[in-house]
């Protein structure tokens, strides 16, 4: 997915290095005809009786020997932008006009060295704004060449070669000028088509960098393409050592990751629990969110987590507490049985002999088993409110056991005093 977009912008710089490379590889096959142009040129000068053409030679010998001195040195030195300055053109320049002043000036067959001059400026320098100039400066260097040819041997103004060598030096240029224009217009739409997608990459990197859950991206072998910084952190490695390590072997198989995997490239899709093993960490519990595209002409999967470590964590001791608290209930409930079975139990004890108590002492007040004075009367009535007190109480805590624990109903207090009266 991103490396698309990285591809997208690198293209212009491995233009320039597979047209640095052109140069250099058309730098070294010249680098040895100009050997073999010096060889032939010096067998030439000592074959020949003419002294003209000897200087002649010996200054086209001269001059390849210079240019390759010059080749030399920016070879030595590594300053291979010499080789596209102006100063290298201009010894090509000079070498095509001795070769052509040598071979015949207006009838010379050398005469599209110069057509080869403007075109291989061009694709030396294909960013070029002087291809007008340049044609002027090939077109004045051939006339001058001609023009010393003329003094040398005559002057021939009805020679028809030479216009039309002129004519296509000329038309070679205005060419190479449309063609140089086309250039620029197609490397600056195809810089601000570069620069947008560097704009959309950066900014698509800045969301994906700063988003919580992690990504990763891998093909259909299970290798990984890219990643997030989140994905990075999650996972304890850098970006660089994660590229190329298989996604399977940060999962956790239990037995059934296979065919979730096989499932995920027939469906296209897959949304599951799984368990990620981080280097150097502990396992997290994640849910994950796959889905396939098509990218680079193959199919890529991109691989969303979204960590429930924490929230697995909670719900198992909830579960655990939950579990807790149900045998605390059971405990209470026990308790609560007991408490109530052993307040059945006293008030079961209390009840008979203080209805007793209570019948006896009603006895007495009305005088069945006998005159009473005041003083017994009042003590027997002190003793009648007390034991009412005593059965109050026990209703009281009666109800208080009832609302705590529903499963237990004792007996009402009037039940056990009508039994005991």
């Amino acid at each position: 997915m991103l490396q698309d977009i990285n591809k997208t912008s690198a293209e212009g710089v491995y233009a320039d290095n597979s047209r640095q490379t052109l140069v250099l590889r058309v730098e070294w096959s010249l680098l040895i005809l100009r050997y073999v142009a010096y060889v032939v040129l010096a067998i030439l000068s000592v074959a020949t009786q003419d002294n003209a053409l000897q200087r002649l030679f010996m200054i086209a010998g001269t001059t390849a020997l210079a240019h390759n001195i010059f080749s030399h040195w920016v070879f030595y030195t590594h300053r291979t932008s010499f080789f596209v300055s102006p100063w290298n053109f201009l010894l090509y320049l000079l070498g095509a006009c001795l070769l052509v002043g040598i071979s015949g000036g207006a009838g010379s067959p050398l005469a599209p060295l110069f057509l080869f001059l403007i075109i291989g400026y061009h694709v030396y320098s294909p960013r070029t704004f002087d291809s007008v100039w340049i044609t002027l400066l090939v077109c004045a260097a051939y006339s001058f060449t001609i023009i010393v040819d003329w003094i040398i041997s005559g002057i021939d103004l009805l020679y028809l070669p030479l216009y039309i060598n002129l004519f296509l030096i000329a038309f070679c240029g205005w060419i190479m000028a449309i063609l140089a224009r086309v250039m620029r217009r197609l490397e600056q739409d195809a810089h601000r088509k570069t620069t947008a997608l560097e704009s959309s990459e950066a900014t698509l990197r800045a969301i994906l960098n700063h988003t919580a859950h992690p990504i990763i991206v891998y093909d259909e072998n299970e290798l990984i393409t890219d990643v997030n910084e989140s994905a990075c952190n999650f996972l304890g490695l850098p970006r660089q050592k994660l590229m190329g390590l298989r996604f399977r072997a940060f999962l956790f198989d239990d037995g059934s990751l296979g065919d979730s995997l096989d499932n995920l490239k027939h469906a296209g899709a897959l949304h599951q629990e799984m368990l990620v093993l981080p280097t150097g960490g502990q396992e997290r519990s994640v849910y994950m969110h796959i889905h396939s595209f098509l990218g680079e002409g193959r199919r890529l999967f991109v691989a969303l987590f979204h960590d429930i470590t924490n929230q697995k964590e909670f719900q198992e001791a909830n579960s655990l507490a939950q579990m807790n608290l149900e045998k605390a209930n059971e405990e209470l409930q026990r308790v609560m049985a007991l408490r109530a079975s052993f307040y059945i139990n006293i008030a079961n004890r209390l009840r008979s002999p203080l209805a007793g108590i209570l019948g006896f002492t009603e006895m007495l007040l009305e005088e069945q088993l006998g005159e009473i004075n005041d003083e017994q009367r009042q003590a027997l009535h002190s003793s009648r409110r007390s034991l009412l007190r005593i059965f109050e109480q026990l209703d009281e805590v009666f109800v208080l056991d009832k609302d705590l624990s529903k499963e237990v109903k004792p007996d009402t207090p009037a039940q056990d005093s009508g039994a005991g009266i």
